[in-house]
């Protein structure tokens, strides 16, 4: 244990590992933090094959670097996802509304404040519109009868909505938008170890896909059994597989069985790591670990609100907890590094979302390796934790103006209010000795990035006459 051997853990989470991207860049860039050992799962698995490419100091920066630039180049769904045939014959309906909205809106965290009183940084909340999506199960019913077309497409593709396979090309090949491909012959180079969580359905059981394309037991070591289960395998269709999230994505076949997100057992896979010999472990989070209450009527709420709050929020926080929780050896340390408010949901690929995420993870990064007693770490949380509340109330209420095209005095007031929460608790990380990044004076005296063009009459410096 005389050398340090240090792990990344990189777990599932979708567009919310927009946060990971940002504290990986904080231990890279800041701290000369880099892994002997990645671990990953899902949208983890994705982020590490990235910085997996990577061996020298000099290069772990240039591959993160490429990592949140492949992250921001993630902006439309469809350079990601494909759309099944019967979910397409679905365009133009109610149904197909609904689907989109699902895969979006309805699992989009809650704005922050909804629900936590009144006002939140002087500032009214109120629910954004278009949350509350319509029953999908009755609305199937009702459509896919007068629908052939769909039924026809159901029939060879009932298994998901969506499908990898823009963004199988992009990791392959490179994407239109700019995202890269990953080279293989890079990351299967000596001097990483790599473990990709994936699920073996027909075995019923959790592996992992190595960086040379192997797949093996949950040991993190043993080849499987079966001679030709254990690969090699092509080891972007090991990525994939770790990132196919089930009934979004479909299952991928690889050697002798059928492969889905290892998220589904292991989000965040310390114990790997541990296997691996790492004893200086940092877990870096996509989803919080603590579930605000939701103080809904679940007697009368629809199947698909019941099954998203038991599974993709409870069930998922508590895999989350266990995960963490794994039984660490005589001097091996580890280091969660999780974000405790929600931004941006797992399929929502807006680059004003995920580049605030990313200034998140960064920060909390700093919060929590941060050389300061316990009393001072708590209020530099509390000031990031203002900062990215507000923040993100900003995007919506800016988001609303962009999409009306016109705003009104009190809407600029609105968000000047917001914009000096932001400056506040920045000047309290500072006073604190917390760093920041060297863009941060631009979350308070510029607006959040939007796809849709300003509306001419909100001014393009919020403070700029308040400085």
């Amino acid at each position: 244990m005389d050398q340090v051997r240090t792990a990344f853990v990189l777990a599932g989470g979708g567009a919310k590992g927009a946060f990971e991207a940002g504290a990986i860049r904080f231990l890279v860039e800041e701290r000369s933090i880099t892994p002997d050992v990645i671990t990953a799962s899902s949208a983890g698995a994705i982020a590490g094959s990235v910085i997996a490419q990577a061996r020298t100091p000099a290069e772990f920066v240039v591959r993160t670097r490429e990592l949140r630039e492949d992250l921001l180049a993630m902006t439309h769904t469809e350079l990601l996802f494909g759309t099944q045939p019967w979910v397409t014959a679905l365009n133009g309906t109610r149904l197909g509304t609904a689907i989109g909205s699902f895969i979006t809106e309805r699992i989009r965290p809650p704005l922050p404040g909804e629900g936590l009183g009144p006002m939140v940084g002087g500032v009214p909340t109120r629910p954004v519109a278009g949350r509350r999506g319509l029953d999908l199960v009755t609305e199937l019913v009702r459509i896919l009868s007068s629908l052939p077309r769909a039924r026809k497409g159901l029939k060879g593709n009932s298994g998901s909505l969506l499908t990898l396979n823009p963004l199988a090309a992009a990791l392959r090949q490179g994407g239109p938008s700019g995202i890269r491909a990953i080279d293989p012959r890079l990351i299967a180079r000596p001097g990483l170890d790599l473990r990709l969580a994936v699920v073996a359905l027909q075995a019923g059981r959790l592996r992992y896909v190595t960086e040379d394309g192997t797949i093996v037991e949950d040991d993190a070591v043993t080849p499987v059994a079966e001679a030709r289960g254990a690969g090699p395998v092509d080891f972007v269709e090991g990525v994939l597989s770790s990132a196919s999230v089930p009934m979004i994505f479909p299952p991928r076949p690889m050697a002798d069985d059928i492969y889905i997100d290892g998220g589904v057992l292991q989000n965040v896979p310390v114990r790997p790591a541990v296997g691996l010999g790492a004893n200086r472990i940092f877990a870096i989070l996509a989803v919080p670990l603590v579930q605000p209450r939701d103080d809904r009527d679940f007697t009368s709420v629809n199947g698909v609100g019941v099954f998203l709050r038991a599974m993709s929020a409870v069930s998922f926080t508590e895999r989350q907890r266990a995960d963490i929780a794994h039984p660490l050896p005589p001097g091996v340390t580890l280091t969660v590094i999780d974000p405790t408010v929600d931004v941006v949901g797992p399929f929502e690929v807006s680059q004003g979302l995920m580049l605030l995420d990313m200034d998140y993870g960064w920060c909390r990064a700093a919060d929590l390796l941060a050389d300061v007693d316990e009393a001072t770490r708590s209020e530099a949380v509390a000031a990031t934790d203002a900062i990215v509340t507000a923040r993100t109330l900003a995007w919506h209420r800016e988001e609303e103006l962009w999409a009306r095209g016109a705003a009104r005095h009190s809407d600029v007031q609105m968000l000047r209010t917001i914009k000096r929460t932001v400056r506040e608790a920045v000047e309290r990380r500072e006073k604190l000795g917390l760093p920041t990044p060297p863009d941060a004076d631009r979350w308070w005296s510029h607006h959040e990035v939007h796809a849709a063009a300003r509306p001419n009459d909100v001014p393009a410096q919020v403070l700029a006459d308040d400085r």
